[in-house]
């Protein structure tokens, strides 16, 4: 089990790094995943007009996170005035209250469907589905030499109607343009 402090010194580093490895800090690869979703709520916004008192974090499918990962970032303070919540969905369950969707491996035959849905209600997408940010969603986790980074699609970012800081487009390992071509 991380202390919190652990946790909160980890979410520092990987937004200052933007990499991760699972053997940072003795870190389980769902630890490293749940701190980069966590950090993601942070640097971004989304519209006015679908703000909560809550972040709404939704996991669809079975989730890659143990519940230690979860126990970790839940409650946690994304802005001042608003906390992130974890939430485990049901196949059958409203998206409507999410803000941000995590889409496992196990919704890879579904994965079209719901990118459309959460589009639709303003919703950041992320999973570590392989090839998730150049399919469609905005940010994809990618194993990169055993480390953890993203890469982040512009064009669904847009679509969702949410905007994604300049600070953490820097950090990404690839950026697809709204033509869905890296950048870099």
């Amino acid at each position: 089990m991380i202390p919190k402090w652990g946790m909160a010194l980890f979410a520092l580093w990987v937004v200052i790094d933007g990499s991760a490895g699972a053997e940072d800090l003795d870190l389980h690869e769902d630890e490293v995943k749940a701190g980069f979703v966590y950090n993601f709520a942070k640097f971004v916004e989304w519209p006015e007009d679908t703000a909560h008192a809550y972040v709404n974090l939704c996991i669809v499918g079975d989730s890659p996170f143990g519940f230690a990962a979860l126990k970790a970032i839940d409650g946690r303070r994304v802005t001042q005035d608003k906390q992130l919540v974890t939430k485990l969905l049901n196949k059958s369950d409203d998206l409507t209250a999410c803000q941000i969707i995590f889409i496992a491996a196990s919704e890879r035959g579904n994965m079209a469907q719901l990118l459309k849905s959460a589009h639709q209600q303003h919703t950041l997408t992320v999973s570590d589905i392989e090839g998730f940010a150049q399919a469609g969603g905005a940010i994809g986790l990618v194993n990169a030499d055993g480390k953890i980074r993203f890469a982040i699609n512009l064009l669904a970012a847009k679509d969702a109607g949410v905007l994604i800081s300049s600070r953490l487009l820097a950090l990404a390992m690839i950026v697809y343009d709204e033509h869905n071509i890296p950048l870099k």
